[in-house]
């Protein structure tokens, strides 16, 4: 729970955020809201991490560190850890964390597809199972990736 939540008991767009930056840390590292060790909680484990030069990848849940996609991981990390500020004004919007999700997709769509060679062009649809229909469908979702936002730097 983000600490104006904690004290003020209102909930607000910012709040989701800061609560879904830590479901993105929990979902990276394969720790717990509450596993922070000296620092607390997760969201101020992750900053730390982040903020003192520490190996993204070490900080990363062992069962995906290699599972050929560590850039991606290491922007949900980021993003996790930007959704978790401590200042609400200084967290982005859904909005902005959705198209965030969405370009980092679309990258790891067309470095599997350029992985996969022309035989994935002629049959896009017979993926491994490890992807899911949503990666899929995630081109067709109509919004325009050109388009800049604040927080390109991310991905």
């Amino acid at each position: 729970m983000s600490a104006e939540c904690a004290l003020t008991k209102k909930v607000n767009e910012k709040v989701d955020v800061y609560s879904f930056g830590v479901v993105l840390l929990e979902l990276t590292t394969g720790r717990e809201a509450n596993d922070g060790g000296e620092h607390g909680n997760l969201a101020e484990w992750a900053r730390h991490q982040y903020q003192s030069g520490g190996s993204i990848p070490d900080a990363m849940d062992k069962s995906i560190r290699y599972a050929g996609y560590s850039d991606e991981i290491e922007v949900v990390f980021r993003l996790g850890v930007l959704c978790t500020a401590d200042l609400p004004a200084s967290r982005p919007t859904m909005n902005d964390v959705v198209q965030i999700l969405i370009k980092c997709s679309e990258q790891t769509h067309h470095k599997s597809k350029t992985e996969r060679g022309p035989e994935y062009e002629e049959a896009p649809l017979l993926l491994p199972k490890h992807e899911s229909r949503r990666k899929q469908l995630s081109n067709g979702s109509g919004i325009d990736m050109d388009e800049k936002s604040d927080f390109d730097s991310i991905v």
